[in-house]
């Protein structure tokens, strides 16, 4: 572009971008002004309270849900995509395409419900040592735990089926799914058309990811402020917003210096 249609998109662009930042702005004046008008600040006891009992009372059962439902789920959307499968004969476009939608639903609802599982076994240790003072809490934080380790063995199995189903339909996958590799040597499987889509799936992920994690880090500073939660979530939040950032430009200076050659 010449400089002058650079400096004339900058003007569509930057009004729209000020706009923005003023909504939030008074959004956030609005907010503060009537926490500490009203006394919000006092909520943050009755939220901890809240967090302690969710934690120690209702995130056991949440998490032992998940252990029995997402099996289910999943392994009947894995059957069904074996079934097409078996029925396939390599050359309808759309029977492949059913197949693969079903396998990527089967892996995305199992990697989910372990994320899920992630924050549930949080919530329960947020009780403190306080969760083993009497045999029903235990017995619960045992309940817990059992269930997040056959969450995770639900999701390798499930995830190394769905796996060994899309090699059945792809024969030039070799990489297996228990390889401490598995990503980069599925990845060299790949052809191009496949690395475009991967691509583009990564860029919106890294697109989305940095929109949540702005919006979270924000939420978070004015709860710190408020609530007095501390400046952990804060922490947490943009380490993963500054490592999905470093990992981006790394790789991008990486291939740009390689004369847009990706490496393996």
């Amino acid at each position: 572009m010449k400089n002058d249609e650079i400096k004339e998109a900058n003007r569509r662009a930057l009004p729209k971008l000020l706009l923005v930042l003023a909504i939030f702005m008074v959004v956030g004046f609005t907010f503060g002004f009537f926490a500490s008008r009203y006394g919000l600040g006092a909520l943050s006891g009755t939220i901890k309270n809240a967090g302690a009992f969710f934690g120690t009372y209702i995130a056991p059962w949440m998490i032992l849900g998940i252990a029995v439902i997402m099996p289910v789920i999943c392994t009947i959307l894995y059957r069904r995509a074996k079934k097409q499968i078996d029925a396939w004969d390599g050359e309808d476009e759309d029977d492949y395409l059913r197949i693969d939608r079903a396998l990527s639903l089967t892996i995305w609802i199992s990697n989910t419900a372990m994320i899920f599982s992630y924050f549930l076994m949080a919530a329960a240790y947020s009780g403190g040592t306080d969760i083993f003072e009497n045999a029903y809490t235990t017995t619960l934080f045992l309940i817990t735990l059992v269930s997040l380790f056959a969450i995770i063995f639900a999701m390798l199995v499930i995830g190394q089926k769905c796996v060994d189903a899309t090699k059945r339909v792809n024969p030039e996958k070799r990489a297996s799914f228990y390889d401490m590799k598995f990503q980069k040597k599925w990845m060299e499987d790949c052809d191009e058309a496949e690395r475009i889509m991967i691509g583009k799936c990564a860029f919106r992920a890294y697109s989305a990811t940095n929109k949540v994690c702005a919006l979270s880090a924000g939420i978070l500073a004015a709860c710190a402020l408020i609530f007095d939660i501390g400046f952990l979530p804060s922490l947490a939040v943009c380490l993963v917003w500054v490592v999905n950032l470093t990992f981006f430009y790394k790789e991008a200076i990486k291939y740009a210096g390689a004369g847009n050659q990706i490496r393996r």
